[in-house]
């Protein structure tokens, strides 16, 4: 069921990205922080990832101007900083909620948090939209 949800959100996300496909655009979140807390953060989330990846499509275009690529440089650093705040925010959301679950004792851990498999989902969800742009490109 979650990653249901979290799989729609992030095709969501993606797509409306993609209709301007420029990571310098005006960001609103569809989802409202009180009463979609969830859908909120999985939204933001897939959001820094996605500007993300677009800045290092550009920053690998190998006559960028080297002015331009150190203030891409430390965008990329800056949205490292609020792609780890989400999933500390996104982590904070899963501890609330399952605060009174007792934890069995044969219980195991088997990622490093929810938030960054989270993480590794939203990441996946580019990967597959990107690898179909070129597969399905004409040229």
């Amino acid at each position: 069921m979650f990653t249901q949800i979290a799989n729609i959100l992030f095709q969501e996300v993606i797509k409306t990205y993609h209709i301007m496909d420029d990571p310098y655009q005006p960001f609103t979140n569809p989802y409202n922080k009180d009463s979609q807390l969830l859908e909120h953060l999985l939204y933001r989330k897939c959001w820094i990832d996605t500007v993300q990846w677009h800045y290092e499509d550009i920053i690998r275009d190998p006559n960028i101007d080297p002015v331009a690529a150190l203030d891409l440089k430390r965008k990329i650093d800056a949205s490292n900083q609020d792609r780890t705040d989400m999933v500390e925010y996104i982590d904070s959301y899963f501890l609330e909620k399952y605060k009174d679950v007792e934890v069995q004792s044969n219980a195991t851990i088997n990622t490093e948090s929810p938030a960054w498999g989270v993480d590794r989902l939203s990441i996946l969800a580019l990967k597959v939209y990107h690898m179909n742009e070129e597969a399905t490109r004409k040229d």
